[in-house]
């Protein structure tokens, strides 16, 4: 008997045992989809993404700590200081950039006095560099746009539709602040799981002067601590650890000098993107995978253990027609394929549903699913009353080849609960099986 004999006769089954048809294609469906949804969330905050696209490549770092001996110890954030005198003044070998950024909550107008709350990016030329945004009009922040009149913005589609009613605002005019700036360019909209590059509005560094005496006010001394936090884009991945030592090598060099009245340290290390996730939740980026792969295990395998129950159950009830069949000399090898064509149409249905269920969870529960993973990487909230950010979107996360790779997974895993009961019925006495008829 071959495959599509197999299958035909697994069709009138299915359809002759509705309810075990039923509960095996939704059981199996909604494993799949719970699955997927995990692997797309976890896609959505550790993959290469719009505009973090070079993540693979990105190290950060978040925060410093400043000790004294027989004193206490302060951490927080980098000051522009510490940026320009360990990061850019002597160039680090196997860094492409390096980007100094910070965040702010403001209130924008537009020229007709109408106001929303938003974030502001306050960013470098090297931003451009390290995340690649996709401009919808106008272009990116220069070095001229800081020396202007009214110093430029690059806003996001969906805060220049609220301001002005359309995408192509390049020239028109906002004010926040207490100033007036005009837009250069504008961005698709970037998703909150972009939680480095994150904003909605982006502008030059107005305010360095204001930052670094505010930090002097607070510490009271000239101190490496201040507001920024700094993104190094490496040229290969590979060289993570040859950078990660030189800046460590510095701070240690600084350390030794004179002139450190107090010593330097990372705060929680020079993390990946991933690690970085991780920092401020009290989680390690390793032990949340192992609970992942627990989950996904749970998932996966429960199921599969009440289904090869349903299977042995039936495999019971049907223990007459297999005797009658192999009295006319069917052979084991017909009664295991006659199963697995079984398994395999039932499996493949609970697929079809997984992949609709998985649109479906993906679209409905989108912010709740952009909140089960740590987005706040660096410490810092936003204030997001007034208007709506960009979630992920399915067609940027969702991989068809991942879920037809999870799919040939649960058909093996669905084959292998049915072993044990085919075995139990290919075992069976011709005559015993026959007995079993009632």
């Amino acid at each position: 008997m071959k495959l599509g004999m197999y299958i035909k006769a697994a069709w009138y089954d299915l359809r002759k045992s509705r309810v075990y048809s039923a509960v095996y294609i939704i059981g199996t469906g909604f494993s799949l989809a719970l699955v997927m949804a995990y692997l797309t969330v976890q896609s959505m905050h550790f993959d290469n993404s719009y505009p973090e696209v070079h993540r693979d490549r990105m190290l950060i770092i978040p925060a410093l700590e400043e000790s004294k001996d027989g004193g206490g110890s302060t951490s927080a954030m980098l000051s522009l200081n510490f940026i320009d005198r360990f990061l850019l003044q002597d160039p680090i070998e196997g860094v492409q950039a390096v980007s100094a950024i910070t965040y702010e909550d403001v209130t924008v107008a537009n020229d007709r006095g109408e106001a929303l709350g938003t974030v502001a990016g306050v960013v470098d030329e090297a931003f451009w560099t390290v995340f690649r945004m996709d401009f919808v009009d106008g272009h990116a922040l220069t070095e001229l746009s800081l020396n202007q009149a009214a110093p430029e913005a690059v806003v996001c589609e969906s805060l220049a539709r609220l301001l002005y009613g359309r995408s192509d605002i390049a020239g028109e005019r906002l004010f926040f602040k207490d100033r007036e700036f005009r837009v250069c360019g504008v961005v698709r909209d970037v998703p909150q799981t972009a939680s480095i590059a994150f904003a909605q509005l982006w502008i030059p560094d107005l305010d360095k002067e204001a930052r670094a005496a505010s930090s002097f006010e607070w510490l009271g001394h000239d101190s490496m601590l201040g507001d920024y936090f700094a993104v190094l884009l490496a040229e290969d991945r590979s060289g993570f650890a040859s950078i990660r030592q030189t800046l460590e090598n510095r701070v240690e060099t600084y350390n030794n000098s004179a002139e450190a009245e107090y010593k330097l340290s990372f705060y929680k290390g020079i993390p990946t993107v991933r690690e970085n996730a991780f920092t401020w939740s009290g989680l390690t980026s390793a032990s949340f995978t192992w609970i992942g792969i627990g989950v996904m295990l749970f998932i996966l395998l429960i199921p599969m253990i009440n289904l090869s129950g349903m299977v042995g159950s039936r495999m019971d009830a049907r223990m007459g027609e297999f005797g009658v069949r192999k009295s006319f000399g069917a052979w084991r090898g017909d009664i295991l394929g006659q199963i697995a064509g079984e398994n395999l149409l039932l499996t493949l249905l609970g697929g079809v549903l997984g992949l609709a269920l998985s649109y479906v969870l993906l679209a409905v529960f989108s912010e709740q699913f952009n909140g089960m993973l740590p987005t706040e990487t660096l410490g810092m909230t936003f204030s997001m009353e007034d208007i709506d950010a960009a979630v992920f979107s399915i067609r940027d996360f969702f991989k068809l080849k991942l879920y037809l790779l999870l799919l040939a997974i649960v058909l093996v895993l669905n084959i292998i609960s049915a072993l044990l009961p085919v075995m139990k019925v290919m075992r069976r006495p011709i005559t015993e099986s026959l007995n079993s008829v009632k």
